[in-house]
């Protein structure tokens, strides 16, 4: 397996309570860490409850957009970015991750006295499991996202050289809200309690229909929040459609 000399880029970004460090090209800089909005929250609570919903009910999932989001990573001088789908997850705050660590971790190893495709003898235990944390979403530390790095591609050479990334969701319909998050990208790997919870949540569902299975990923990501805007499109011009789903966002044009 290839790997990067990340020798001179480390540390890349330390965090300190609310701030957060980045080493770049020689260059020192601190930015502070925001929490994401509200109404981004509540629709991810929502969605993701949606989601093991449908797998509780073994329906199909078409495509998880509340999972799957657009992620952004870039050279400092290149003329466009890299962009590609990344499954993003979120981890319990620091003082609860061991708690849910090795509640998930008691899970996996329970499912793995199973044979792979045995999903339905385990699916209530998996689903139990992974509702637990986004339940009490208080658990939920907010200023960070987590993703997990397969195949040390372009975003992987990316991130080692530029640790900057933005994050890109949209929903389905009718509202289709839509969230851009815009992050610094710390590095983590396997020994790291965050790595193992993101690693064990993916694991929970890595052999239902709707995932491509990946049981090897060398790094994980924690993308640590400095900004965020919403781009749920709104109506510019008034009027209202038969079935009231849409929201008028305030749009009319004098």
């Amino acid at each position: 397996m290839a790997t990067l000399d990340t020798t001179d880029q480390k540390p890349q970004v330390e965090i300190a309570g609310d701030i957060a460090t980045m080493y770049r090209d020689g260059e020192v800089t601190t930015h502070e860490l925001t929490p994401l909005p509200e109404r981004f929250v509540r629709w991810q609570l929502e969605y993701k409850h949606g989601i093991y919903d449908a797998i509780e009910k073994e329906e199909y999932i078409a495509f998880n957009a509340g999972h799957l989001p657009v992620v952004g990573t870039w050279e400092r001088d290149a003329l466009v970015p890299n962009l590609a789908n990344k499954g993003v997850g979120f981890t319990p705050k620091d003082e609860v991750l061991e708690h849910y660590l090795a509640k998930v971790e008691e899970a996996i190893a329970e499912i793995e006295k199973f044979p792979a495709h045995a999903v339905a003898d385990t699916r209530h235990l998996r689903i139990a499991v992974a509702r637990e944390l986004y339940s009490n979403p208080d658990h939920i530390d907010w200023r960070r996202l987590q993703l997990l790095e397969i195949f040390e591609g372009t975003t992987y050479k990316h991130l080692v050289k530029n640790p900057v990334a933005s994050v890109l969701w949209t929903g389905t319909s009718p509202a289709f809200v839509s969230f851009q998050v815009d992050c610094l990208c710390e590095i983590i790997d396997t020994d790291d309690p965050r790595y193992r919870f993101a690693w064990a949540m993916r694991r929970l569902f890595e052999f239902e229909p709707f995932h491509v299975v990946q049981t090897i990923f060398p790094y994980a990501y924690c993308f640590w929040v400095i900004g965020s805007k919403e781009k749920t499109p709104k109506r510019r011009y008034p009027g209202k459609r038969s079935d009231h789903t849409v929201n008028e966002g305030g749009g009319k044009i004098e």
